[in-house]
C-alpha cells in the first residue's frame, strides 16, 4: 500500500483535465491560470506538491470500496475524481486568497496582483460547477461547503491576532477546511455522514502535522514577513517561560521579538525542532488505528518522518559545526 504510487495515473489524468478546464478561461485569464497551475503541478518536477489535496478522495474511495460490500468496485470513483478536480480548482483559488493577504507587493510570483482576483474568481466558479456534479445530496453538499468555508474564513482572519498553535491547534487545521469537504462528499455517496466526525478528527491531525512540515521550513520567510509560523510560536513560548521564570514580568506581556539569530539558537543550541517532531506524533498517536484510513495513516506517519528528519539534519550539522570548533560553531549559526 503506497499512498501516492497506487494513485500516480489517476493524479497525472487529473491535471491534464485541470489544464483543459482553465485553457477554456477568458483570455488572459486562461494563460495566468496555466501558469498558476504550474507551479503545483505534480507532473512537474520543481512544483509545490501538495499530496492531500488531489490524494485525499482517492484514498478515500479505495478504503470505503473495500470496506463496504454495498458497494460496486467502481461506483465511488466517478465522484472522487470529481472531488479531487474540485480540490485542485479550490486549492488555486484559496492559494491566491491567502496570497493576496500574505503580500503587500503589486507582483506575485510575476502575475499582478489585480489580475489575480479575475483568476481566483473564475477558479472558485469552476470548484462550484464540478461540486454541484458530485452528490445525490445537494442539500447536505451546500451546508457542508458552508461549515467548511465558514472555518476557513475564521482561521485565517484570526490568525494574526491569535496564537492557534499555542491556544487553539486545531485552528491550524482550519485554513484548509474546504478540503474536508471531498470527505464529506465520498461519506454522502457512501451514505455515510455518521462517520464524518471520526474522518474529521484524523485529518485535521494530518493537516497540523502538514502546516508544521511547512512552517519548519518556510521559518526564514515567516519571520520576514510577519506571517503566522508554528515553529515561531513554540519558539516564542518557551523564551517567554524563560524570561518570566526570572523577573516579575507576566508572561501576558513579556513575549519576546524574535530575531534569526534567537531562531538559530532554538533550533541548534536548545533542539526544538526535537519538541516539535514530538508534538507532531502526538497528534498522530491520538488518532486510533482502528477508525482510521489507512492511506491517510500513512501520510500522516510520513509528514511525521519528515520531521524527524529535519531534526536528524540539525543534530548531524551542529555536530559537524561542533567538530570544527566552538567559535566557528557560534559563527555560522548566527546570521
Amino acid at each position: 500500500m503506497d499512498w501516492l504510487e497506487d494513485f500516480r495515473p489517476q493524479i497525472y489524468e487529473l491535471f491534464a483535465e485541470a489544464e483543459q478546464r482553465i485553457h477554456r478561461f477568458p483570455a488572459p485569464l486562461n494563460v495566468l491560470g496555466l501558469h498558476y497551475l504550474s507551479g503545483f503541478d505534480i507532473r512537474k518536477q520543481n512544483s509545490i506538491k501538495n499530496y492531500i489535496c488531489y490524494l485525499l478522495p482517492f484514498w478515500l474511495e479505495r478504503t470505503l470500496t473495500m470496506r463496504l460490500h454495498h458497494l460496486s468496485p467502481t461506483s465511488l470513483l466517478p465522484v472522487a475524481k470529481l472531488a479531487a478536480l474540485g480540490n485542485v480548482m479550490g486549492m488555486l483559488h484559496f492559494f491566491i486568497q491567502d496570497d493576496l493577504m500574505d503580500r503587500q507587493d503589486r507582483q506575485s510570483d510575476g502575475i499582478d496582483r489585480q489580475q489575480l482576483v479575475p483568476l481566483s474568481q473564475m477558479l472558485h466558479s469552476e470548484f462550484l460547477l464540478i461540486l454541484s456534479q458530485t452528490t445525490h445530496d445537494q442539500a447536505r453538499l451546500w451546508e457542508y461547503y458552508h461549515r467548511f468555508v465558514s472555518e476557513w474564513a475564521s482561521a485565517v482572519s484570526l490568525e494574526q491576532e491569535s496564537d492557534y498553535f499555542a491556544q487553539d491547534r486545531q485552528k491550524i487545521a482550519g485554513k484548509a477546511s474546504p478540503l474536508k469537504l471531498s470527505a464529506a462528499l465520498l461519506l454522502l455517496e457512501a451514505r455515510l455522514p455518521d462517520q464524518l466526525p471520526v474522518l474529521m478528527q484524523q485529518l485535521d491531525e494530518v493537516l497540523i502535522a502538514l502546516q508544521m512540515n511547512d512552517d519548519a521550513a518556510d521559518w526564514p520567510e515567516d519571520l520576514a514577513d510577519g506571517n503566522y509560523n508554528c515553529l515561531l510560536s513554540l519558539i516564542r513560548q518557551e523564551l517567554s517561560i524563560k524570561s518570566t521564570s526570572s523577573t516579575d514580568v507576566p508572561m501576558s506581556i513579556a513575549v519576546p521579538v524574535l530575531t534569526e539569530q534567537r531562531v538559530h539558537q532554538a533550533i541548534y543550541d536548545h533542539h526544538i525542532l526535537r519538541r516539535y517532531a514530538a508534538i507532531a506524533a502526538d497528534g498522530y498517536l491520538a488518532v486510533s488505528p482502528s477508525s482510521s484510513i489507512p492511506y491517510l495513516n500513512h501520510f500522516h506517519a510520513y509528514l511525521i518522518r519528515q520531521l524527524n528528519r529535519m531534526t536528524e539534519q540539525v543534530d548531524q550539522h551542529r555536530n559537524l559545526l561542533m567538530q570544527q570548533g566552538s567559535l566557528w560553531y557560534h559563527a555560522r549559526i548566527s546570521p
